[in-house]
């Protein structure tokens, strides 16, 4: 890519730059050149100045999600590798932390290796994690770890909480020693088991009081407790106690880390409309009260929860269209992610810097330095992997086709503000807005 970029907010966060009213300047996909005004004989200029009054574009590091499901391999028709990556570079992230509770799950070493080996060629750098324990089951520990020597950035067995305090606090003191996250699906299954009355697997069950999952954190904070060692981070945290207990632990200087959900931040029950079929809106864990909103909204603005993560959960559509009891759990959300944040889920306007820090500085924290994922930067003289969104044009979820193979969102039809129109990885374009961002093809290798 070789264009000037003009009139841009650049916003970097570990470099301390916010910026508006700034040029950009490409030259072979690596950025030469931030200044407020260039002018260059003979390179194409996108010029995206706002008119007086409207927020500029924004250009910032690429996102990392650090919770998705790509159901590969085991249901390619719900999504594969590639169909999530384009969805991911459509919604401005350059990097994917994938889960382990494919088909087979990822709970090997062997088994790690092949689902790097599957991802390499792609626009977007997907990143695996390894089971926590064999088959998922909370039973036996997986090798730790071999399985991150195979290249695994963190280990846990997302969907599932059948792992026991102690061996939880086994694997967080291996870990530390490997400079990786144990991740926590924080629901206790003991619990949901017995609100359902059900035996087995409770992944559908419907019933999952807020107790259910103040409860596994608790556990899972006092595994870290005893452990005296590692790095817990727990996902897609629902509840205002939840929060309480996260703020504790941080003020007593634990090493523990969590997530939000867009869907999380912008949803509460219970909706002003239900959805058609009504397990669209069907999540684990479930949208909760607005209070519970409220405070997963403060608690990402003050940095208590440190990042934003999609926790893209794709399903066929005869998965979504049962009865709610027995409808599969889980929403995409790559491509809706940046949107939903800013118009639904109190992250913009003011805030907009702070969104673009937990979806770019935050998740990189919780990964850590030892998975070799590149720092989130905008440095010149450095191939560009980087997102240039425009936080103000509104879209319609669904109006044009998704890039992901699902459509199992309540959003479709939604208004939303927030577009992404340019994703680079390094220094490749990977996605853009034609139309926004007029670049001709021969500029665009590989896109």
């Amino acid at each position: 890519m070789n264009a000037i970029l003009r009139g841009v907010r650049v916003i970097d966060p570990l470099g301390r730059l916010d910026a508006a009213g700034q040029d950009v300047w490409f030259d072979g996909g690596k950025i030469l050149a931030i200044y407020h005004h260039i002018e260059a004989a003979g390179v194409p200029v996108v010029d995206l100045t706002p008119p007086e009054g409207v927020d500029p574009c924004v250009l910032c590091p690429g996102f990392i999600d650090l919770h998705a499901h790509l159901r590969q391999p085991g249901d390619d028709e719900a999504e594969t590798l590639e169909s999530g990556s384009r969805a991911a570079a459509a919604g401005g992230f350059t990097h994917v932390v994938v889960m382990a509770n494919t088909v087979p799950p990822i709970d090997t070493p062997e088994r790690v290796a092949a689902a790097r080996l599957a991802a390499g060629n792609l626009p977007v750098s997907i990143l695996q994690v390894a089971a926590l324990t064999l088959g998922l089951e909370g039973q036996e520990l997986v090798d730790i770890r071999k399985c991150i020597e195979a290249g695994a950035v963190a280990v846990g067995d997302d969907g599932r909480n059948g792992v026991s305090p102690r061996q939880l606090a086994i694997a967080l003191a291996e870990t530390a020693h490997l400079s990786r996250a144990v991740f926590v699906h924080p629901e206790d299954e003991e619990m949901i088991a017995q609100a359902n009355a059900t035996q087995g697997s409770v992944t559908r069950s419907p019933i999952r009081p807020v107790e259910t999952e103040t409860r596994a954190v608790n556990l899972a904070i006092r595994a870290l407790s005893h452990a005296r060692s590692g790095h817990l981070h727990l996902q897609h945290l629902s509840s205002e106690g939840s929060v309480a207990s996260l703020r504790r632990a941080r003020q007593q200087g634990l090493a523990v880390s969590a997530e939000v959900t867009p869907h999380h931040l912008s949803m509460w029950l219970p909706l002003a409309e239900e959805p058609d079929p009504q397990a669209l809106r069907k999540v684990n864990p479930p949208l909760r009260a607005e209070r519970d909103r409220n405070a997963l909204v403060q608690a990402l603005r003050e940095g208590i929860i440190e990042a934003v993560a999609t926790d893209h959960a794709p399903h066929r559509a005869a998965e979504k269209s049962l009865a709610y009891d027995d409808a599969a759990p889980g929403m995409i959300g790559l491509e809706t992610a940046l949107a939903v944040c800013i118009t639904i889920g109190g992250m913009g306007g003011e805030w907009l810097a702070t969104l673009v820090e937990r979806m770019t500085v935050g998740p990189h924290r919780v990964l850590g330095p030892g998975t070799g994922v590149p720092e989130p930067r905008l440095r010149i003289g450095e191939s560009g992997t980087c997102t240039l969104f425009d936080p103000t044009t509104e879209w319609t979820v669904g109006a044009n086709p998704l890039h992901s193979r699902s459509r199992n969102t309540p959003l479709l039809g939604a208004t939303l503000r927030g577009t992404v129109l340019l994703t680079m990885a390094g220094g490749r374009v990977i996605h853009r807005d034609p139309a926004r961002v007029p670049i001709a093809s021969e500029q665009v290798p590989g896109a």
